[in-house]
């Protein structure tokens, strides 16, 4: 009986230590402002509105949305999983949702980097002259369960930037 538990214990460690031997690479958890995009080719930048309500409702109405999501992290070669995904998105709010959200929520000033993570195909659709504003409140109320990341605005023109990931 001795035996057969020694053999059993062997057998469970060397299948537990199996499958950190056998993928090819090494895979880290992407982090926001931290990440690489597994694609080759740049995602087109998306006007469809459902996709970003749907996900983030307490944005409100919005009166427009250019928006990129992909894949994060890079094709270890390993053993396929669930996809993180990425959000870029700016989301111009209507006049009645900002109206609501400027003096809700104590606001800072954003980062000198807040915008490191933007592609350079959403870069030109940036108000011009924008004063970008970050609340940890706001980035609370707006991220979800699945979603989180930052969440940034420009209380002038009422534009949000999304810069969250499904991880």
């Amino acid at each position: 009986m001795a035996n057969r538990r020694i053999t059993l214990t062997v057998s469970l460690l060397a299948l537990m230590a199996l499958p950190a031997g056998c993928t090819r690479g090494t895979t880290t958890t992407p982090q926001p402002g931290n990440r690489e995009v597994s694609s080759v080719n740049t995602p087109p930048v998306r006007t469809d509105r459902e996709p970003i309500a749907k996900r983030f409702p307490r944005l409100g109405d919005f009166a427009a949305v250019h928006w990129q999501g992909g894949s994060l992290g890079v094709d270890s070669g390993g053993v396929p999983g669930p996809t993180d995904i990425y959000i870029h998105a700016l989301v111009t709010l209507s006049p009645d949702a900002r109206a609501e959200i400027v003096p809700y929520y104590q606001w800072e000033p954003a980062a000198a980097d807040w915008d490191a993570e933007m592609s350079d195909q959403l870069r030109p659709l940036l108000p011009a002259d924008g004063t970008w504003v970050s609340s940890d409140e706001f980035t609370e109320a707006v991220s979800t369960n699945k979603y989180y990341g930052r969440v940034y605005l420009d209380t002038a023109s009422g534009t949000v930037y999304l810069d969250v990931n499904n991880t």
